[in-house]
């Protein structure tokens, strides 16, 4: 690929034309215009950066992968550059005819077996003056929190999975917090007075009501402990045993609360019980100093900060494994049809498939939450410490269809690994092309997050999985 516009090639009555005349084109305003496009796809590419070399003069190309730049002399060097692709520098050195086209090549990642960059994404919401405080899914729509001017001016915006604006509302109670999704996936709106209130699409008179009010405390006292419903049942799970722990159940009518399955980690167990003899070989007694919780072992109710001693016998790693990984320890449970549940195991390093009776179907063994893929997973041969993919500790579902995602972190990327529930295995995955995004929810194969520049909002995008 050689779009550089250079002396070479050129006759030689030509080069000294531009040679002896170049104080005269020098002199005069140059536009230069051109399109820029993939280099496999040839479909235009928006918000390119185009930059030229050593000033601070610029543009960015619009949704048809167009752009203009004006600049005083040749030569001249454009530097492109966009997320996703390989950044790229042309020379210019004379004034073209016609409009310039540039082809600029994806950006490849490791893990090829598993992985495709997506450049099929777009903002719902991107606007100069208001900034995305949050969001939530709310069915087919979006419902977003948007402020300006410290939270002094403020509004609720609901917008359809196109980006399209179908209602724009004040708050009840200002200045506004965050929006709550619970286990029904109702919609609160949260004031940082601590009341929530609950909203509600009314398609008929295209308003968002507000049915009632309550306190976020209340609310979540109600609606926190359950992760799902099926039937006339809910679904809660309970952290035991020092965080070490945890137990399935349901409530239901004429039952009451029934446990259906409780799991002990023996091997986190077992790990704490060593390091603690170490401390209390080296470092005197700590035990009585490891914050027990309530009855259950939820560290909520026993504050750790508040354990004076613990960071003066351990270092911080040592500190943050006591307090995040052996008492706060992540176990997955999601409903994943009417009739099957998904018990992610990582203890035993197995995926548990019940029914809703928590009579185990079917146990699978899985490795993608490990920092290596052993040499016998079909789907990659390297190791992804390797590759420099690390674990994201979280599990991603989505709404609509029920599948189930891995996440992979690195550099500040973010990779998206639907998970295979028969094998246990990460399917193809996809590079969301945007850095560092945040709080990401996925609904019908689309994941939508929120993304920050710098010096810049807010902004709400998805991209296709």
């Amino acid at each position: 690929m050689n779009l550089s516009i250079t002396f070479k090639g050129l006759n030689a009555f030509t080069a000294i034309f531009l040679l002896f005349f170049q104080p005269t084109l020098s002199s005069q305003t140059i536009i230069i215009k051109g399109v820029v496009k993939d280099e496999q796809t040839l479909k235009p590419i928006p918000d390119v950066n185009i930059k030229i070399f050593g000033t601070t003069i610029g543009t960015a190309t619009d949704n048809n992968g167009r752009f203009s730049i004006k600049f005083d002399k040749f030569p001249t060097i454009l530097i492109f550059s966009c997320i996703a692709y390989e950044e790229e520098n042309y020379k210019i050195t004379e004034l073209p005819k016609n409009q310039l086209e540039f082809l600029l090549r994806s950006r490849s990642y490791p893990l090829k077996e598993v992985n495709v960059t997506s450049q099929n994404y777009s903002f719902l919401f991107k606007n100069q003056d208001y900034s995305v405080l949050d969001y939530e899914l709310m069915g087919d729509n979006v419902l977003l929190l948007i402020f300006r001017a410290r939270l002094t001016k403020s509004e609720m915006v609901l917008l359809n999975r196109s980006g399209d604006t179908l209602v724009v509302s004040s708050m009840p109670d200002v200045p506004p917090s965050r929006l709550y999704k619970d286990f029904l996936s109702n919609i609160h709106y949260i004031s940082k007075t601590d009341y929530a209130y609950q909203v509600v699409y009314n398609m008929n008179d295209k308003t968002l009501d507000i049915p009632y009010r309550t306190t976020i405390d209340s609310l979540e006292r109600i609606v926190k402990p359950f992760i799902f419903q099926i039937s006339n049942r809910l679904y809660f799970q309970e952290i035991q045993v020092n965080g070490l722990g945890m137990a399935i159940g349901f409530y239901q009518k004429g039952i009451g609360k029934k446990y259906i399955r409780k799991y002990f980690n023996e091997k986190k167990s077992s790990e704490k019980m060593d390091d603690q003899i170490f401390y209390d070989k080296w470092n005197g007694l700590i035990g009585s100093q490891i914050p027990s919780g309530d009855e259950n072992g939820d560290l909520a109710a026993a504050d750790v900060g508040k354990s004076p001693k613990l960071g003066q016998y351990m270092n911080n790693f040592d500190e943050r494994a006591y307090q995040f990984e052996f008492y706060n320890m992540r176990f997955p449970v999601i409903k994943v049809a009417d009739d099957k549940i998904a018990f992610f195991n990582f203890g035993d390093d197995v995926l548990e498939m019940m029914d809703i009776n928590g009579k185990t179907r079917k146990i699978i063994p899985i490795t993608f939450h490990k920092e290596s893929v052993p040499k016998f997973d079909t789907l990659s041969s390297v190791r992804l410490s390797d590759s420099g993919w690390r674990w994201g500790n979280a599990i991603l579902e989505d709404e609509f269809n029920h599948n189930v995602y891995a996440t992979y972190s690195k550099n500040g990327m973010i990779r998206i690994n639907r998970i295979n529930l028969e094998t246990g295995k990460i399917m193809r995955g996809t590079v969301i092309p945007i850095l560092f995004p945040e709080k990401m929810e996925i609904y019908d194969g689309e994941v939508y997050f929120l993304n920050r520049g710098k010096d810049e909002n807010w902004k709400l995008a998805k991209c296709t999985l």
